[in-house]
């Protein structure tokens, strides 16, 4: 079982608080928020079992792992499996891995308990920052609940999770997704499965329902309107989808808009 900790979004005050209070350099993107939110969340100890998943290059663990002390693995195959330019992006996992003994990384992806090495019951904490979004539909509720078996009875899930802007399709598109979040009663469940990520209510209902929570917490603060309208709500700055559209070689110039659904739990 789960206790829900905290279902929000990422927003502008909090932002500031991170930037403001933390020694570790937030950089002004969604991600830099999600790494003050995650080192926010909790009181860290000197010793305690931490495991990011999906963190590849990530300098995170290895700044938990320092500032800390804590036992930190990063659990990601840097897109080996893949094998497209996209994951790997001109960098060598190898000598990365090398720079970072502070860090055990273990290559490989998170799903799937009977091939990984990964300890059962083992970590404090499960987290991760911008990377369950990349996981396929028919494989998120396997995640999840690999995840909570690899924590401890007690330990904590944290996790920061990319979300797009309903309103990047226009009016048109938040009513689709108003109804499909205030009425998912009337489409099946395949249809909320291929649409896993149109909402921040839909990804935590799936997650929610993966972790066998069967009765839906109120999620008022997630929904469509609020998300879209909100000045509050934290979005992905202009320079960074600049970055994206010269590291990638995309060719469609709009700046579609994201956010992070954050989703915290304990293990009971």
């Amino acid at each position: 079982m789960v206790e829900i900790k905290e279902l929000s979004l990422a927003d502008t005050r909090r932002f500031y608080q991170y930037k403001a209070n933390l020694d570790y350099k937030i950089a002004y993107t969604v991600k830099g928020f999600d790494y003050g939110w995650i080192l926010s969340s909790r009181n860290w100890q000197k010793g305690e079992k931490v495991l990011d998943v999906g963190g590849a290059y990530s300098p995170l663990p290895n700044y938990i792992s320092t500032e800390y002390g804590c036992e930190t693995w990063v659990a990601d195959d840097f897109g080996i499996s893949e094998d497209e330019d996209f994951w790997v992006r001109d960098k060598t996992p190898t000598e990365h891995i090398k720079k970072h003994p502070e860090t055990r990384y273990v290559l490989e992806r998170i799903g799937n308990p009977q091939t990984s090495s990964l300890p059962q019951g083992y970590f404090d904490v499960v987290y991760s920052a911008s990377a369950l979004e990349h996981v396929p539909a028919e494989l998120t509720p396997a995640v999840w609940r690999h995840m909570l078996d690899l924590v401890k009875p007690g330990g904590e899930l944290i996790h920061a999770v990319d979300l797009l802007f309903p309103s990047n399709g226009g009016l048109r598109k938040m009513i689709q997704a108003t109804i499909f979040d205030e009425l998912p009663v009337f489409f099946s469940q395949q249809t909320k499965l291929n649409h896993y990520l149109a909402t921040p209510k839909t990804y935590t209902r799936l997650v929610l329902k993966s972790l066998g929570v069967n009765t839906m917490p109120p999620m008022k603060k997630l929904d469509v309107w609020t998300m879209c309208l909100d000045p509050e709500v934290l979005t992905n700055a202009l320079g960074f989808g600049w970055e994206r559209i010269v590291k990638d070689g995309m060719k469609d110039y709009r700046n579609c808009r994201f956010g992070s659904l954050l989703i915290h739990l304990n293990k009971k």
